[in-house]
């Protein structure tokens, strides 16, 4: 058997830590394996391809602004992943995040439908079945037989705000998926949410969807020492408080961000005898924010961030949508519960008996949460050992491989 895998990335973001992942997994079982990523610096490694230059990638970035077809781009990637494809003769063509302007994806489907390859696609996002945007929120326009009109979320949805070409972008997508047999293509999604969220599309709704959790690390995320905590709680201003941790991929106080840091700053005013620790690869604009707010920065390794997450007493996220978040994984791996608001993934995907999320905005519910989760005594050595079972790695990757072996039969 011999996988083929396409993502944008690879080694990097949640995504390439999951392909490169599973790809280690597939050469330690003497399964051939080939990864096509499209962005990044070129990595050096048996089977890898860096399909996409920077440049092309670039440029048509830059047409989008006009054209408002975000994942018609790329011609002379598009044709180099296929001859790639055609020269490895792959067994399984797994595809997992390809929206970051470095392939056209109707013609990558087209050839892979028509061609009979065996085709398995991940939603880590919700592209494949919305058309367009990484996240529809609370639009459900998408699951109606004529697709998207009048996009509400134009910019977002399609990086253009200049021309709403999102009903073209649904019938390319539906259109791109009727060259499948049903037999050759298999859906997979990273959480029961996003399952049930697929099957209302009519973009892929004719096919399977199975649900295969997200693997971190378990040999990384797990309980730190008594030692490495410590060391990481006399970084902290006001160490001799309960800890409440927040780690997200950019932080800012700016209303309406996705990730809502807004509600962090606004819910460490209410609490001002808690230490709020601010763990963001990037930090964006930040306006005021209160004396018990500490703005880590970024986790200078996986490490750090599992020590991080075991010296706090709770992790609360904020995000208005994810589709399983990394997050939630890592903390109960390391130990700590989660609170949050609802987000679609995190709920579906959590250990409810040391998580609890409220409606997204609620600030006075989600307050009272999380003194009632700071008031309780958890087992920190349980929720490790619990999560460790049901987010590892080697369950994502068996999962994966299940599946593969499956389609070849």
């Amino acid at each position: 058997m011999k996988v083929l895998q396409v993502n944008c990335v690879y080694k990097k973001g949640s995504t390439g830590k999951i392909v490169h992942d599973i790809h280690n997994c597939l050469l330690s079982s003497n399964i051939e394996s080939v990864v096509c990523y499209g962005r990044g610096n070129r990595i050096e490694g048996v089977g890898l391809y860096k399909f996409c230059s920077e440049l092309e990638s670039k440029v048509f970035h830059l047409f989008n602004k006009f054209g408002g077809l975000m994942y018609a781009v790329c011609p002379f990637a598009t044709l180099n992943l296929i001859r790639i494809i055609k020269k490895q003769k792959p067994d399984i063509v797994h595809l997992h995040c390809i929206n970051g302007y470095c392939v056209n994806i109707y013609k990558l489907l087209k050839f892979l439908g028509k061609s009979h390859i065996k085709t398995i696609v991940t939603h880590h996002a919700e592209f494949y079945y919305t058309g367009s945007c990484g996240h529809a929120y609370d639009c459900l326009q998408f699951q109606a037989v004529q697709g998207c009109q009048n996009c509400s979320i134009l910019r977002e949805a399609t990086g253009t705000k200049l021309v709403d070409r999102t009903s073209k972008s649904w019938r390319l997508m539906k259109d791109s998926f009727s060259h499948f047999r049903k037999e050759d293509i298999r859906f997979t999604a990273v959480s029961p949410w996003v399952v049930n969220r697929s099957i209302l599309s009519p973009i892929c709704n004719a096919f399977n969807c199975n649900w295969v959790t997200n693997g971190i690390d378990t040999d990384i995320f797990k309980p730190s020492s008594p030692e490495q905590i410590l060391a990481i709680k006399k970084r902290f201003p006001n160490h001799d408080r309960k800890v409440i941790l927040h780690v997200t991929a950019s932080f800012t106080t700016k209303e309406n961000n996705i990730k809502g840091g807004y509600y962090i700053k606004q819910l460490a005013e209410m609490m001002p005898n808690y230490q709020f620790v601010i763990v963001a690869t990037y930090i964006g604009l930040v306006q005021y924010i209160p004396n018990n707010v500490y703005v880590w920065g970024p986790a200078k390794s996986q490490e750090e961030l599992a020590s991080l997450y075991s010296s706090a007493d709770l992790t609360v996220i904020s995000s208005k949508r994810e589709t399983f978040s990394m997050i939630v994984a890592e903390s109960l791996c390391c130990g700590t519960p989660v609170a949050g608001f609802k987000a679609g993934g995190p709920e579906s995907i959590s250990m409810l008996d040391c998580s609890c999320f409220v409606d997204y905005g609620n600030l006075d519910e989600l307050k009272d949460v999380v003194e009632s989760m700071l008031s309780h005594n958890y087992d920190v050595n349980d929720i490790s050992s619990r999560a460790r079972n049901k987010y590892s790695k080697e369950s994502m990757t068996s999962g994966y491989l299940d599946i593969y072996k499956q389609m070849c039969k």
